[in-house]
């Protein structure tokens, strides 16, 4: 009777334990990251969704990201199988002529099921 009692409380701990956030979940988080081209005038000479640029997750309010992906040519990125809390993403800009100091863009995605798929704002980076 004792081994089965603590089967049952082993079983039901297991079957309530939180995740933190990062990875080993069902969720997804995606979005895309749109580029404004300055020239040395301070003027937008060209813009689109942009690839190539690098996107970082971490745990929201963690200095440390878990994760970087590159947007695809259509600007596109996505971080599969988290679970469900609180995260930060970024990307940084690179804009060499720009009378502002854009470092980087920071969203906080927050996902509250365990399938939720999250689509972000745009990205917006000046390069």
């Amino acid at each position: 009777m004792k081994k089965l009692a603590f089967l049952v409380v082993i079983t039901i701990l297991s079957l309530s334990c939180s995740h933190d956030e990062g990875y080993g979940g069902l969720a997804t988080i995606r979005g895309k990251v749109f580029g404004k081209d300055y020239n040395s005038n301070g003027n937008v000479v060209g813009q689109g969704y942009v690839g190539g640029f690098k996107v970082y997750i971490s745990k929201h309010g963690e200095p440390n990201y878990f994760d970087s992906k590159d947007s695809a040519p259509d600007g596109s990125f996505k971080f599969d199988y988290l679970y469900e809390g609180k995260y930060d993403i970024w990307v940084y800009g690179d804009c060499d002529y720009c009378a502002w100091d854009q470092v980087y863009v920071l969203k906080t995605i927050e996902i509250t099921s365990k399938k939720q798929t999250v689509e972000t704002e745009d990205f917006v980076v000046s390069f």
